[in-house]
């Protein structure tokens, strides 16, 4: 039930964020011609659990032929599973995204006041900040398309900033709320201040503000294939599911 309500809540968050939602055959289409360079308000959601990878490969084609990237969207995680073998052979990327809640105490403790809520441009300017520190962060106009992205999650749903240290921010992440859900998203450490635990201090503020009112689950998605899962298992998040994404882009691309 709590996995099929953070699903639900997903879905329409993706839904209200991009320009236009197009049914297809197999697919929800996620378009926001605007914004190109941002996969995730350019996708395609499988929503048909019988269909094979090559009618989903049509779909992302027909949908997405004015982008240069093809992303899919998968929330079964059975379904997700039986397509990647032959999504991958196609030159796919496959991502399994951990679906992690928080369901006990943190082994990890912050001093008063290491991490708490930030104003809107503060909590910009560092998220930026770490933004332009990835793969993709030569690339300028990427960085302003999912600064645009934000302000789009911002009016769709309640959206709050934290960060490590308030005053001067090494670390921040966003806290979405909203159907008594809390999703802890978009966690990032700018790399010269990494590990003196401000990352844990800015998910631990947005997660004791989200248990306060009451939200439950509070919520995040993280790479099965990376390392941050331990730290939020430090955290007190505990992992209840997978979701999938396949993301096709042309040779030399950067991650945005």
């Amino acid at each position: 039930m709590t996995l099929e309500r953070i699903v639900s809540f997903l879905r329409r968050t993706e839904e209200a964020i991009v320009d236009e939602v197009r049914p297809l055959p197999h697919v929800t289409a996620l378009l926001t011609p605007s914004l190109p360079l941002v996969w995730q308000l350019n996708a395609v959601r499988v929503d048909d659990d019988g269909a094979g990878a090559r009618e989903l490969i049509g779909a992302a084609d027909a949908a997405l032929g004015n982008v240069s990237h093809r992303k899919l969207v998968v929330h079964d995680e059975e379904l997700g599973a039986r397509l990647a073998p032959a999504l991958s052979r196609e030159g796919w990327n496959v991502y399994r995204l951990l679906v992690m809640v928080r369901d006990r105490a943190s082994e990890r403790t912050a001093a008063e006041g290491a991490g708490g809520e930030v104003d809107r441009a503060t909590g910009a300017r560092a998220l930026a900040a770490f933004r332009r520190e990835q793969p993709f962060g030569w690339q300028e106009e990427a960085v302003q398309q999912l600064t645009a992205m934000d302000e789009r999650y911002s009016r769709a749903i309640q959206a709050r900033d934290f960060a490590a240290p308030p005053e001067q921010p090494a670390a921040s992440c966003r806290l979405y709320t909203g159907d008594g859900l809390g999703q802890v998203d978009e966690v990032g450490t700018i790399e010269r201040r990494r590990g003196r635990g401000h990352a844990s201090a800015a998910v631990l503020a947005a997660a004791d503000t989200a248990a306060a009112e009451g939200c439950d689950p509070i919520f995040l998605l993280t790479d099965a294939a990376d390392w941050p899962q331990q730290l939020y298992a430090r955290l007190g998040f505990s992992p209840i599911g997978q979701l999938y994404e396949f993301l096709k882009l042309p040779l030399g691309s950067g991650r945005p």
